[in-house]
């Protein structure tokens, strides 16, 4: 898997969004829909790309016991620094990293697309391997028709802080690029974008079931405003629920 943006990419990312420890209310949230989709009782968690641990944090307050991958070490020393004891943070790539225990859940909730359909399969067959027998995972696809929508879009998600959208036609895929205001020095992600269809596919390929779909929301940019109930085909992103075959 050979994708030399990521590292710098969410490293910088995650200075540019100014990181805190707190916990949201949107992290609050979150983990309560997790636990609703999940529909059953569980006590482990394994978050992929967890970035701050915010989310993994509010999940351990629930009484789970989560285990993080992030890639970028400066990331996951922030994360240490909670000094939450039911959050083990581990550094490392989902692609390559060994873990021996299996997971009652796992979550993938943003950045699922990295790489060539054959990665996709690759991380699939990883979570497989670490979902428990009768494990549940939940999985955030970009969805290309609202990619292709807002192609050219930009914003300010932090004071100093730009964004652009773009999409590349010919490989379904979403183009994200972050820079502080007054410099040139951009990074960018690009992530696979799949229809509920594809992605079910690929999830076959890996020997696991999609149970579920769930559309997420949309940002409105006309009015500037997000709506939180839209469709499959209006979405920025939906969830997969995805257990063993």
């Amino acid at each position: 898997m050979k994708s030399n943006w990521v590292k710098p990419f969410y490293k910088r990312q995650f200075e540019l969004y100014s990181p805190s420890h707190k916990v949201s209310e949107y992290d609050m949230s979150l983990s309560a829909e997790i636990m609703e989709q999940v529909g059953k009782p569980f006590r482990t968690i394994l978050e992929l790309g967890a970035g701050n641990g915010r989310l993994a944090r509010a999940l351990a307050s629930f009484d789970k016991e989560v285990t993080t991958i992030e890639l970028v070490p400066e990331i996951v020393e922030f994360t240490k620094q909670s000094n939450d004891d039911k959050v083990n943070s581990l550094c490392g790539s989902f692609y390559t990293i060994e873990l021996e225990e299996t997971f009652e859940v796992i979550l993938y909730m943003d950045g699922f697309g990295i790489g060539t359909d054959n990665d996709q399969i690759m991380l699939l067959e990883r979570i497989y391997n670490w979902l428990s027998e009768d494990g549940i995972g939940l999985i955030d696809i970009y969805q290309p028709k609202y990619w292709q929508k807002v192609n050219g879009i930009k914003m300010s998600p932090n004071l100093g802080v730009l964004r652009e959208y773009g999409y590349d036609v010919q490989t379904n895929r979403m183009i994200d690029t972050w820079w502080a205001e007054n410099s040139n020095d951009k990074v960018v992600q690009s992530l696979a974008c799949y229809t509920p269809e594809e992605v079910i596919a690929l999830c076959q390929r890996a020997n696991l079931k999609v149970l579920e779909i769930y559309p997420g929301g949309a940002m409105d940019y006309d009015k500037w405003v997000f709506q939180e109930n839209t469709t499959i085909d209006e979405c920025l992103s939906y969830r997969i629920k995805i257990r063993k075959t």
